[in-house]
């Protein structure tokens, strides 16, 4: 009776282990329709975002803002790494002509040697400009983790937070963020090694899902093995002397 009850509960959690690998090959087939997608947004044109009967910004689109940079609120994101170099990111609202709520663009990297205070390093671009990228949403997780450094009022962020971030500006803001990759300002040439560097953008990847599903399989394989070894195993015979 023993060996029967271990039985089933070993089948039950094969059972449910191989439902949990196959609800991660549902989430990877998900991932890939929607990166699909995504991966046929970026190959469409650039929206003019406030051009006359231009559409509005939709993620995954490339765009082009023009505005000016509000670099009295920029926000640092620290602990990066750049090639080897430790750096912050630094995302600062642009300010749109005629429209009362901010976009944040991610303008790139500046080095800094303990990877949150890039010093004296100039990476202002001041005046109008007009920059293109790609638009994304502005996580809001709750794992901004903002810090104020002793010694001074600046700031620095370990990641985007949409939530925080708006509790900290002024104004209304986007939940659309723009990562910056061409700029055709005439004050900020990347390829001169002017600074920010201008950032990567992120990959369309698979995520982990079939790692996990591949794993959950695996355990669910192992948990019948064993319940099916342990019912086969013969039961020693014991000899009893009379």
């Amino acid at each position: 009776m023993r060996r029967i009850v271990l039985f089933v509960l070993t089948l039950g959690v094969g059972v449910m282990c191989l439902g949990l690998g196959i609800w991660q090959l549902s989430r990877l087939r998900d991932r890939r329709e929607a990166n699909a997608g995504a991966e046929d947004a970026r190959r469409l044109p650039p929206i003019e975002y406030g051009a006359a009967g231009a559409p509005g910004l939709a993620r995954h689109r490339r765009a082009v803002l023009r505005g000016t940079y509000d670099s009295a609120h920029d926000l640092l994101l620290r602990n990066r790494l750049v090639r080897g170099v430790p750096a912050v990111l630094v995302i600062t609202p642009l300010r749109i002509p005629g429209s009362d709520t901010a976009i944040l663009v991610n303008r790139g990297y500046v080095p800094a040697p303990d990877a949150t205070n890039p010093g004296r390093i100039p990476f202002a671009e001041p005046g109008e400009v007009s920059v293109t990228g790609l638009v994304l949403p502005v996580p809001n997780r709750g794992d901004g983790a903002r810090l104020t450094h002793s010694g001074s009022a600046r700031e620095t962020w370990q990641a985007l937070d949409l939530d925080a971030m708006r509790a900290r500006l002024p104004y209304p803001l986007s939940d659309l963020y723009l990562i910056a990759t061409v700029d055709t300002s005439a004050a900020h040439t990347p390829e001169g090694g002017a600074y920010p560097i201008r950032a990567e953008l992120p990959a369309l990847g698979d995520g982990p899902h079939l790692m996990y599903a591949v794993q959950w399989f695996g355990i669910a394989i192992a948990a019948v093995a064993f319940g099916v070894s342990f019912v086969r195993r013969r039961r020693p015979v014991s000899v009893v002397d009379t």
